[in-house]
């Protein structure tokens, strides 16, 4: 074979790719998370979850009952409005609706950073070597099927008159509290964890940090699912606290 033939570069595996990667952390996730562990990237999935996120934030807005919702947080505080106050107090609310927007967008990037900063630093707690890079690229990846999630929402809000912003986790049956809706705010924060999307995230992030920390499985899920507990139970206690 001559010097030019050979030094021909061979076609880039899909899992390479950013966008190959997005299809194989649902076809082929095993494979997808050695390639993010061997060589991380997480711009295309965290621009895809804020990307995501605003139109379902002014979907939601768009939906959303505001003197329902300011009455009910009037009547929470205690006070007494009359009525030019209330509608003042809904106009306001009208116009700071925009902030809710900010909050949507930021939050997929903030959240991937200070999660992944978590596991990165449990996995090095523990003498794994994992770099923070690593971390980031698994956990952008991991939390692709929130995606999924979120055009469900957004197929579920569609055709509604008006939803409940406080109550837009219980209009799919991925999670139990979609089925405990009635209950208690403490009961339903617990069945509301009880979630596909959430034990879909985290089996996903055992395969990454196990392969970037090159430990078992088995040992990286006990540390996955001890953190998630601990997320829960600490939830759980502020909703009980504040309720």
């Amino acid at each position: 074979m001559s010097e030019s033939s050979s030094a021909v570069p061979a076609p880039a595996d899909a899992g390479e790719s950013a966008l190959g990667r997005l299809v194989g952390v649902f076809l082929t996730p095993v494979r997808t998370f050695a390639s993010i562990a061997a060589r991380p990237t997480w711009i295309l999935p965290v621009a895809i979850g804020a990307g995501l996120s605003l139109p379902l934030s002014e979907l939601i807005l768009s939906k959303t009952d505001w003197r329902t919702v300011v009455t009910e947080q009037v009547a929470k505080s205690g006070r007494t409005l009359t009525e030019a106050q209330l509608d003042g107090a809904i106009e306001q609310a009208r116009r700071l609706a925009w902030l809710w927007d900010v909050i949507a967008v930021a939050a997929p990037v903030i959240l991937t950073f200070v999660i992944a900063a978590v596991l990165w630093a449990s996995c090095r707690a523990f003498g794994w070597e994992v770099r923070y890079k690593q971390s980031v690229g698994v956990t952008a990846h991991a939390y692709l099927p929130s995606v999924l999630y979120s055009l469900g929402l957004a197929a579920a809000i569609w055709n509604r008159p008006t939803v409940d912003p406080q109550k837009v986790g219980d209009l799919l049956p991925s999670n139990l509290g979609y089925f405990a809706a009635g209950a208690d705010k403490v009961t339903h924060g617990l069945a509301s964890s009880i979630d596909l999307f959430s034990f879909w995230t985290m089996a996903l992030l055992v395969l990454g940090l196990s392969a970037a920390a090159k430990t078992s499985r088995g040992r990286m899920a006990a540390l996955v699912v001890t953190l998630w507990a601990l997320y829960v139970l600490g939830k759980t206690g502020v909703t009980a606290a504040f309720r």
